[in-house]
């Protein structure tokens, strides 16, 4: 592949968004020069019992390079019990085929374990291999403290990083953005926290749109990118656009990435897990496989 482009990222982005290691948000549209944030506002948090999305939901994607399949990303949101505590978990995990095995390996876990009483991180972990590169790292989140803990379980580095009353990381934040209204025409701002830094971008929803899913049908969408601040945040070169379902559940039904090598889509595949919509039962004459 070529280029640094995380793959698990893709099955759980809701917005297409790539890997940073924690992420805050501002519902308040605003322009690509926004000031910085105060962290002054009301934090931004939800209660499981009152998400629109079910717990025990894995959605599967396909990944394909150019036009051919190259791998698949699986995102679950379930139960977990950590030192007695009872959290949730949402792990998103990608694995290239046997064909793309032989061009450049991909084996990648990213799990955000979060609060079910506010929905944010207590814990976000990243392991990734891809190609010759691999990371192992893990961030511990004190929001009591207003701080999280970082450490490189390959590099033996620790750092800690200042925290706002909403910061979330990447993985969590976007499951909480699919509880956010996507209105046309809006660009909602948001700040994540990178390399020490806080960065700003924007999502720029654009507008409604179909997407031709295999095993669903014609699902309604709406098209959104993701605008950053910084150059690479997301990519390094190249843009991103995502599709997100419009239905209750707000999940991504379709990504495409365009870098300067190719272009790479991200595609639904698979709803399972609990409830009896659209997509647990999907249309007559559309069965899973």
């Amino acid at each position: 592949m070529f280029f640094r482009f995380h793959f698990a990222a893709c099955g759980a982005l809701a917005l297409g968004l790539l890997a940073a290691p924690a992420c805050r948000a501002d519902a308040t549209p605003g322009p690509t020069n926004a000031p910085p944030m105060t962290g002054t506002h009301a934090p931004l948090v939800m209660r499981a019992a009152d998400l629109p999305y079910p717990i025990g939901e894995e959605l599967t994607y396909t990944v394909h390079w150019g036009y051919i399949p190259v791998a698949t990303a699986c995102v679950k949101f379930d139960w977990v019990e950590i030192d007695g505590r009872k959290l949730l978990a949402i792990r998103s995990t990608a694995r290239t085929n046997k064909f793309a095995d032989k061009i450049y390996r991909v084996d990648d876990l990213l799990e955000s374990v979060v609060d079910p009483e506010t929905m944010l991180p207590v814990r976000y972990t990243k392991f990734v291999h891809e190609g010759r590169y691999w990371t192992h790292e893990v961030t511990m989140f004190d929001h009591k403290n207003r701080v999280a803990h970082y450490e490189s379980k390959k590099n033996n580095e620790k750092k800690d990083f200042p925290l706002e009353a909403d910061t979330r990381d990447l993985i969590s934040m976007m499951y909480f953005m699919r509880a956010q209204p996507f209105v046309v025409g809006q660009k909602p701002h948001y700040r994540c926290l990178t390399d020490e830094d806080l960065y700003d971008f924007w999502i720029d929803v654009i507008k409604e749109e179909k997407v031709s899913l295999d095993n669903y049908g014609e699902a309604p969408s709406v098209k959104v990118e993701p605008v950053a601040a910084f150059n690479g945040l997301f990519v390094r070169k190249g843009r991103i656009w995502a599709w997100i379902s419009r239905d209750k559940r707000q999940f991504m039904t379709k990504m495409v990435a365009e870098v300067p090598v190719a272009k790479i889509w991200v595609v639904l595949d698979k709803v399972s897990g609990p409830g009896a919509d659209f997509w647990v039962k999907p249309p007559e004459g559309k069965k899973k496989k």
